[in-house]
């Protein structure tokens, strides 16, 4: 069984056993205008394969993935049209508070830091980070980057694993063109979230994954919608709640693993 598929089976089992369930206080609507425009509007960075990426026959418009997929079942079970809006990662939160997205799904990881800034539903995956290499490394371990050329993906939790462990470090803002930089041999390792290197390393010869469970702690995955929205918090719990019981989001991750995932570096995607 491969690193993801191990992390799956025992993140959704995780997940299955939380019994989470996420509250506000008052009525806390839909963020405005949101019943009346009859769409839900998701905020996602597409560079996450096989969470999400663009694609030219993409399910939501030129989006696809893990997450695109679970966005259209929410809207679907809620009875709406469904709109992605992609932009850069680290502009997600921003864009949410400010009522431009409805709610955000992008691998996002549930962090003390970020639920001063959002509400998080019911997480819906577990994953951790890893690290990527060319084969033949001597990084056997996190403790190994040191002096070496680490990259990391602006606002991802590897870039706050790798500053927790003072290292320098170079980021960017696309996952493809990181390992662009590592494939060239222009970095030594890229520290990135378990899923996402599995594809990364089936679809390039010559890289390889290192783990280090003892540094890098188990993170979970959730919807966030603006704080205080309570209603639509509500909502989306119950449909992912729903995906988990009947093994729809289990079906999804599997089947997005073994798919060939197209290069996400396009740099019209909006």
């Amino acid at each position: 069984m491969n690193t993801f598929k191990k992390v799956l089976a025992i993140g959704l089992a995780a997940v299955m056993s939380l019994m989470i369930v996420a509250c506000g206080n008052g009525d806390g609507g839909l963020n405005s205008g949101e019943t009346e425009k009859g769409k839900i509007v998701f905020g996602t960075n597409a560079e996450f394969p096989p969470f999400e990426y663009v694609t030219s026959n993409g399910i939501i418009g030129d989006f696809d993935g893990v997450d695109i997929a679970i966005a259209k079942n929410i809207a679907d079970d809620m009875g709406k049209d469904v709109e992605i809006k992609n932009m850069e990662f680290d502009s997600l939160l921003i864009e949410l508070d400010n009522g431009q997205v409805d709610a955000v799904i992008a691998g996002l990881s549930v962090t003390e830091e970020r639920k001063e800034a959002c509400d998080f539903s019911i997480p819906y995956y577990v994953a951790t980070q890893v690290m990527i290499v060319k084969e033949g490394s001597d990084i056997r371990k996190a403790a190994d980057m040191n002096g070496k050329r680490i990259a990391v993906i602006r606002g991802y939790t590897g870039q706050a694993y790798v500053e927790e462990l003072g290292y320098e470090y170079e980021t960017f803002t696309k996952g493809s063109e990181s390992i662009t930089e590592l494939v060239d041999g222009k970095c030594d390792v890229l520290v990135i979230d378990s899923a996402t290197a599995e594809k990364y390393v089936k679809d390039n010869e010559g890289l390889a994954i290192v783990e280090d469970p003892d540094t890098f702690g188990v993170e979970q995955y959730a919807v966030a919608v603006k704080k205080g929205n309570s209603k639509l918090l509500s909502r989306i719990n119950e449909y992912v709640q729903k995906m988990l019981d009947n093994g729809t989001i289990s079906d999804l991750s599997a089947e997005y693993l073994d798919k060939d995932i197209p290069d996400t570096a396009t740099e019209d995607a909006e």
